[in-house]
Order: C-alpha cells, then sequence, then structure tokens
C-alpha cells in the first residue's frame, strides 16, 4: 500500500501547476550535490570560465567605449563626421575654408569645428599660478549641432564667437565636474570670470552632467569660442591647420551622398577662388585634387578609434580564442568524467529514465558550472575593464574613458555566457545522454561508448588547434617584440628622462614671422630654462627641441638650398638647444654639432641627418647653405657645419629615413614642446621631480 502511495504522489507531481520547475529544481540539487564532491573539478572548471568570460566581457567594454558607444547627445546618428581628403588621403581644413562650408552649405542643419586643447591654462580666481584643464575651443554651432541644452545659464552661439582675439572678455562653458570641483556647485557661477593665458573669461553657462563631450575618452572642462582664443594669422591662414575635426548633423530627408555631393562643390570652389600659397616655381594643386567624405559622427571624432582600433580588434580575436579554448577544455573535462558515470546513467535510464531527462540533468550541471564562472567572469570584468581602460592612457595621459556596462556589454557578456554553456555544457550532456542499457553492465564496471570517445577526440583535436593558434600568434608577437629590441634606434635612449611640454606664447606661423621682442623674450626664457635644466644634481646634459623624439609633435617644411634654388625638397625640421645631441645620445660622424657659441649674432648654423646629406648633396652636405620656405626664414640661411649618424625619429616601425634638420635654438627661437635629460643611473625619478620644479619655476617668472 505504501508503494502505491508513493507511485500516485509520484504521478501526481507531473499533474502540477509547475512540473517544470519543479524538475529545475531537483535537477539544481543534484547538480550542487555532484559538484560539491568534486571540488577540484569545480574550482578549475568555474575558474577557467570566469577567465574567459571575464577576459571578454572587460575587453569588448573597452572596445564598446571606443568604438561603439554613441555620444550622449539627441538623435547621434544624424552627426556627421567632415573628413577632407587630398588625392584621397585624409587632409586637414584651414579655417577660411571651413567657414567658406559652413556659411554656403545647405544639406546640413550646421556644421560645427573643434580644437581641442588638452593642457588649457586657466588661471583661477586669485591664483598665482595657472591649473591645466581639458579644453576645447569652438566655432559658434557646437552646442546648436549638438541639440545640448544647458543644465545652468546659456550656452555659446553665434554672437560669442565673432570677437576677434583681445577685444573683451570671450564667453565660456564650463562642464558639470568642473562645476563640482572648482565651484562647489554654486548656483551664482555664471558670472564668475578666470583667465585663459591673458585673456579674461566669463562664465554664461554648465553644460548638463549627461553630456561628456564630442569624442569619447575626452571629457572637456572647459568650453570656448574658438576665434577669440586663436592668433589672428592663425585663422586667416591657408597653411596652418588647428582643427581637431569638424561635425555636421544632416538636414531631414538629406541623405549622406546628398551632402557629400555638395560639400566637395563647395570645397572645389572655395580652393579654386583661393588658392593656398605655394613656394616659387610650384604650382597649386587643382582644386578636383581635393574632396570631402562624410562618415558617420554618432560615435563623435574619430581620433581615438584611429588610434586604438586595430589593436582592440585583435586583442577581441585573441580573448574569443581564449574563450573558446576554455570551454572546449570544460568540454573535454565534462564527457571525461561523464564516462566514468556511465554505469549510473545506465542504471538510471534501466530504470525508466527517458533520454530527454537525462539530457536535462547533465545540461543542467554543465550550465551551472558556466553561470557560476559567468557571475565570477562578469565580477572580473567590472574590475578589469577600467584597468584595461587606464592602460590606454599610457599614450594619452588626458585620456578619460567610460567603460561602464551599458547594454552592449550586457548583451555581449550574456552571448558570452551562452556560447560557453553551449560549447562546454550542452554539447556534452546531448552526447552522453545517448546511453545504451549494456553500458551499465560490464562484469567489470568499465564502460567504452564510442560516439562519447570520438566528440572527446574532436574536442581535444579543437582545442589542440587553437592552443596553436594562440601559441603562433604569442610567438609572433614575441618575435615582434624581440625584433624591436634589437632594432638600432640611432641614439642611446638608456637613462634619458623625456618630458613633453606646452609653450602657450603667441608663435609664428608659416606665414607671419615674430617680432623682434618675441623672439628675444622667448631666447631669455630658453636660456635661462636650459640653464636651469643643466644645473639640477644628477643630470649629465640637458636640451630643450621644438619637436620630441617618438611624440605626436612633427613638422616636415620646404628646405631650400640657397645657392641653387632649384634644389629643394621636403625634410623634418628641429631646432635645438646645445647640447642635444649629447643629451639624447645621436652619434656625430663628420663636422661639429651645436654650441652655446651659435647665438643670434653669429653665423646661422645647422646639422643634418645622413639621409639628408646624401639624397640632397651626394654625402658632401658640409658648407652648404638651407633656407626654410617659413615666414621670417626665407632670406635668413642656415650654413651646415655637421652630420649626424641616421636614427629612428617618431618610430621604430620606421622603414626608411627621411630627411632631418636641426637649427640652433637661440638663433631662431620657436617655441619648444620637449625636454630631455640625461641622467645618472637610477637618477631618473629624482630628477623627474626636480625638473618639474624648474618648470614651475621658470614659470612662473
Amino acid at each position: 500500500m505504501i508503494g502505491g502511495i508513493n507511485h500516485m504522489q509520484y504521478l501526481n507531481r507531473d499533474q502540477r501547476a509547475m512540473p517544470f520547475l519543479d524538475t529545475l529544481l531537483q535537477d539544481l540539487r543534484i547538480a550542487l550535490r555532484m559538484l560539491r564532491h568534486s571540488p577540484t573539478f569545480t574550482a578549475v572548471a568555474i575558474g577557467s570560465l570566469a577567465l574567459g568570460i571575464g577576459a571578454s566581457t572587460a575587453a569588448f567594454s573597452v572596445f564598446n567605449a571606443v568604438m561603439l558607444r554613441p555620444l550622449s547627445v539627441p538623435q547621434a546618428d544624424e552627426l556627421v563626421l567632415v573628413q577632407p581628403l587630398h588625392r584621397g588621403d585624409r587632409f586637414v581644413l584651414f579655417n577660411p575654408l571651413f567657414e567658406a562650408l559652413r556659411d554656403r552649405q545647405h544639406t546640413l542643419t550646421g556644421l560645427m569645428a573643434i580644437a581641442d586643447q588638452p593642457y588649457l591654462p586657466v588661471t583661477f580666481d586669485d591664483a598665482r599660478l595657472p591649473s591645466y584643464v581639458r579644453g576645447t575651443l569652438v566655432s559658434d554651432d557646437y552646442f546648436a549641432v549638438l541639440g545640448i541644452a544647458p543644465a545652468l545659464g546659456r550656452l555659446l552661439g553665434p554672437t560669442d564667437d565673432a570677437l576677434p582675439r583681445g577685444s573683451g572678455p570671450c564667453s565660456a562653458v564650463i562642464s558639470d565636474s568642473l562645476w563640482r570641483r572648482q565651484y562647489d556647485q554654486r548656483a551664482d557661477v555664471v558670472g564668475h570670470t578666470f583667465r585663459v593665458r591673458e585673456l579674461v573669461c566669463n562664465i554664461v553657462g554648465v553644460a548638463p552632467a549627461s553630456f561628456l563631450g564630442h569624442e569619447s575618452g575626452y571629457r572637456p572642462d572647459v568650453w570656448l569660442p574658438v576665434r577669440p582664443l586663436t592668433d589672428r594669422r592663425a585663422l586667416e591662414s591657408r597653411r596652418l591647420a588647428f582643427f581637431s575635426g569638424i561635425l555636421g548633423r544632416l538636414a531631414p530627408g538629406t541623405t549622406v551622398t546628398q551632402a557629400q555631393t555638395e560639400l566637395t562643390s563647395l570645397y572645389q570652389r572655395a580652393i579654386a577662388e583661393h588658392p593656398a600659397p605655394v613656394s616659387t616655381n610650384q604650382a597649386p594643386d587643382p582644386p578636383t585634387d581635393f574632396a570631402i567624405h562624410l562618415t558617420t559622427g554618432a560615435q563623435g571624432l574619430d581620433t581615438l578609434r584611429d588610434m586604438f582600433g586595430l589593436p582592440l580588434i585583435i586583442a577581441m580575436i585573441v580573448v574569443g580564442i581564449v574563450l573558446l579554448i576554455a570551454a572546449v577544455n570544460i568540454a573535454n573535462l565534462l564527457l571525461a568524467r561523464g564516462l566514468a558515470r556511465m554505469p549510473e546513467l545506465a542504471t538510471r535510464a534501466a530504470l525508466g529514465a527517458s533520454r530527454a531527462r537525462l539530457l536535462r540533468q547533465l545540461a543542467t550541471e554543465g550550465t551551472l558550472i558556466v553561470v557560476l564562472g559567468g557571475v565570477l567572469g562578469a565580477a572580473l570584468a567590472s574590475w578589469a575593464a577600467p584597468a584595461l581602460g587606464s592602460w590606454l592612457s599610457v599614450r594619452d595621459p588626458t585620456l578619460a574613458l567610460d567603460t561602464h556596462a551599458d547594454h552592449r556589454v550586457i548583451f555581449a557578456s550574456i552571448v558570452a555566457t551562452g556560447f560557453a554553456a553551449l560549447v562546454s555544457g550542452i554539447l556534452p550532456a546531448f552526447r552522453l545522454s545517448r546511453v545504451p542499457l549494456s553500458a551499465g553492465m560490464a562484469a567489470d564496471g568499465r564502460t567504452s561508448v564510442g560516439g562519447g570517445q570520438r566528440l572527446m577526440r574532436t574536442l581535444v583535436s579543437a582545442q589542440l588547434a587553437l592552443s596553436l593558434l594562440l601559441t603562433m600568434t604569442a610567438g609572433l608577437l614575441l618575435q615582434t617584440i624581440v625584433h624591436l629590441t634589437r632594432v638600432d634606434p640611432g641614439f642611446q635612449p638608456d637613462h634619458v628622462v623625456m618630458l613633453e611640454i606646452r609653450d602657450e606664447a603667441p608663435a609664428a606661423t608659416p606665414e607671419t614671422a615674430d617680432t623682434a621682442e618675441q623672439r628675444r623674450q622667448r631666447t631669455v626664457i630658453d636660456a635661462t630654462l636650459d640653464a636651469r635644466l643643466n644645473a639640477i644634481p644628477s643630470v649629465r646634459a640637458a636640451s630643450l627641441s621644438w619637436l620630441g623624439l617618438f611624440s605626436a609633435n612633427d613638422r616636415s617644411l620646404n628646405v631650400i638650398d640657397a645657392d641653387q634654388p632649384n634644389n629643394r625638397g621636403e625634410a623634418r625640421v628641429d631646432f635645438v638647444s646645445p647640447r642635444y645631441f649629447e643629451t639624447v645620445g645621436m652619434q656625430l660622424v663628420r663636422g661639429r654639432g651645436l654650441n652655446d657659441r651659435d647665438r643670434e649674432a653669429t653665423e646661422r648654423v645647422a646639422v643634418v641627418n645622413e639621409a639628408m646629406a646624401r639624397m640632397r648633396f651626394n654625402g658632401a652636405a658640409l658648407g652648404h647653405r638651407l633656407t626654410l620656405d617659413y615666414a621670417g626664414e626665407r632670406d635668413r640661411p642656415f650654413t651646415v657645419v655637421g652630420i649626424v649618424r641616421d636614427a629612428r625619429y617618431n618610430s621604430l616601425r620606421e622603414t626608411g629615413t627621411m630627411p632631418m634638420m636641426w637649427a640652433a635654438l637661440a638663433q631662431a627661437p620657436y617655441r619648444i614642446s620637449s625636454v630631455a635629460l640625461r641622467t645618472e643611473p637610477g637618477a631618473e625619478a629624482a630628477v623627474l621631480r626636480e625638473a618639474e620644479a624648474v618648470l614651475t619655476a621658470t614659470n612662473g617668472d
């Protein structure tokens, strides 16, 4: 009778309202019991999947932040990125041409120009020295094109950008972050002033907290109109570009093709009306060599995408392979474990358990492992994604990447977990559920299931193939690293500290020269700074330069042989202080270097590299006089007094050496962007602190 009651209870259970939930809970209890009985296996399986899922989710979080996440503005999909082209290659847009496009076009509701200033000097209240904040100079339509409404006060408009430089206070909009950080969210912040360089700026509004800027990773603290803060010569120049990028918003009913066609036509017309100045005996490029290309602007400017796009794609592929290897590895473990349980499974099948019931139980066990690994992986990703984003900022200290988990990251994490569950949980369960009754009847207790063995061999082969692929990739990467360590850079980088600095004083452009007073002031500042840096304890040599080795700064100019005007060509040009070659460790092969006697009142001298001597003068460059196609320099030649060994200037991957010329900074005082210091071994950190103090003190003077 008791047996009959139990049988009726078993049958009645299937008639309840939620039999599936009852069965699932039972399967989960059995799965948890099985995992508790094998703690080592459980820890290895969950840990392996957690690493794979966590790495995949973290990599996708950064990929999403850089490549996919749209700007936090209304209808971001209507934005377009305006890219000027010259003979099919990406080009720059000069301000006069931008203004012509903005004023004449009709296919966009607005067109805006952006000039980022990552180290904008702002002097708040009565502070003696400026603070450096992330700034952005924008044209008048910036906020209108983006569709942003102010959180407080108003935003910049046409009247703010109409003021010429130095005519009076300029308007400024500050970010919510700066409002909190600097002004404690004071409601009366509108009307407060601060100084940018020497110009007083009046705060007219606060941007909403949800608006982080026009490009992923770059969060401006302050927005300023471009015209009041930009030298008039640069605004009118057809040879000096200073925009970070151009964005527009499509007009209703306008396609990208229509807008691109109109902008290209207007661009070519503007170039034909006002061709850029060119050197003597050089014809200007025809307008048809130029075009405008439009791409989606939903993610804002593409500087970060260009810089990190390919490395992030490679990282996504690598972590995907790691996840696949982890899933296949767990599938193998579950198969091996399942084969050991064949007598148990066969017995359950003999007692009436259907194949679907066995499949559900085995799939529950495998899926539970994956889910636990997914939860732990998500926790790891929440820590790893910001760390990976911070690692990217090594190349750009102003980078502030938002790697929070949005709906795309959550979906990617679910997909990764589901994929791992399919490979490592469901496939083995499907194979193991096909158990013949005779498998549990072997007298010696051993089992042999051909299908399971075949699947295991297949998974092992796949795992070996993926591991081999990953090993080969790692080997190629290691080979590249080893190769780069063996590359001779052409200079001695050991114990050299490089500092990138910003000189905010007005400077010459290719079309306008500095005044005599500007040159005198700059010469005094450079000489003072050079002397102070060389006096720092543990510094063997220090130098200043217009450009920096392996920096983003670069300038190529047309260099002309003063005695043979037809001998001209592009060369990289730098202006350096006397001990530059000693500091960076470049080897002089002929002639002499620059020294303290090379001053304004003496013969102007220059040093060239072997590539320039070889390509321009058949190796015999000493004594030749060179002029620069630059305002104030065309009639003031430099005499070549030395030749240095070729080196890598911007990258160890450079395949060819570009002609290069170095001139004495005291004889051509241009703004500097780099400081180099050769130190005693082990003194780098102390010297860096001292150098920063010297720079601050010199700036204060």
